[in-house]
């Protein structure tokens, strides 16, 4: 009788009788008495089939993201709960936090809610607060989360109006080291100059600025 392969964001469930738990696949899975735990950030169908044909006892594989499979292989493996789980939507405790005015009820739908999402909430919708920004920067992330949580709960005065959503911050284009830092117009070279955006990709640089495809581009020359 073949094993099974288990799919998990969270193996403290399968760490029971014998158990050899590796980062990456070390050992091949094919002892009949032993539970393998391989920890790996990601994998693949076809890595996840040819263990299959192997398994001995009990392969659970720890990945952050269930990967793409067939119906055909959901149906031979076991995919564990934690990674069926959706991403979570704390829309409803924002509201609650910003609009609802029974606080108590509001401490209640505020359980869980990670502390930096919700100051970034803040920042849009309470900036102006002085007190209640006062009371935060003397608590969080120096006492336990509870504190920073009451002082949201109970300091915030509810308002009615439509709740501003944080805007993310667009990622620094970052100047390349051959120009001086005081060039201000880098950029617009870079934009107009085919040789100078092939010199960069020629530089073999971990990142090209934004915009720069990584090809090479024919450049025409005057005769």
């Amino acid at each position: 009788m073949k094993g099974i392969v288990i799919l998990t964001a969270d193996e403290r469930a399968y760490k029971q009788g014998h158990v050899i738990e590796t980062g990456g696949f070390v050992h091949p899975p094919t002892r009949k008495d032993i539970t393998y735990i391989v920890h790996v950030r990601k994998t693949t169908e076809k890595e996840i089939k040819r263990w299959m044909n192997v398994v001995g006892y009990r392969l659970v594989v720890v990945v952050e993201k269930l990967p793409a499979l067939s119906e055909a292989t959901k149906e031979s493996v076991i995919i564990d709960k934690s990674l069926l789980v959706g991403k979570p939507n704390h829309k409803r405790q924002i509201d609650a936090l910003l609009r609802w005015s029974d606080r108590k009820r509001v401490h209640q739908a505020f359980e869980g809610m990670p502390i930096p999402l919700a100051l970034s909430f803040l920042r849009e919708n309470k900036k102006d607060d002085m007190r209640l920004w006062r009371l935060l920067a003397d608590v969080t992330f120096r006492l336990p989360d509870e504190y920073a949580e009451a002082i949201m709960v109970y300091g915030i005065k509810p308002s009615r109006q439509q709740v501003k959503w944080p805007k993310k911050k667009k990622a620094k284009d970052e100047r390349p080291s051959h120009f001086r830092a005081s060039d201000k117009y880098w950029r617009k070279i870079i934009n107009h100059d085919a040789e100078e955006r092939n010199y960069l990709r020629a530089g073999n640089l971990q990142s090209l600025p934004t915009g720069i495809k990584r090809r090479r581009e024919k450049v025409s020359q005057w005769l």
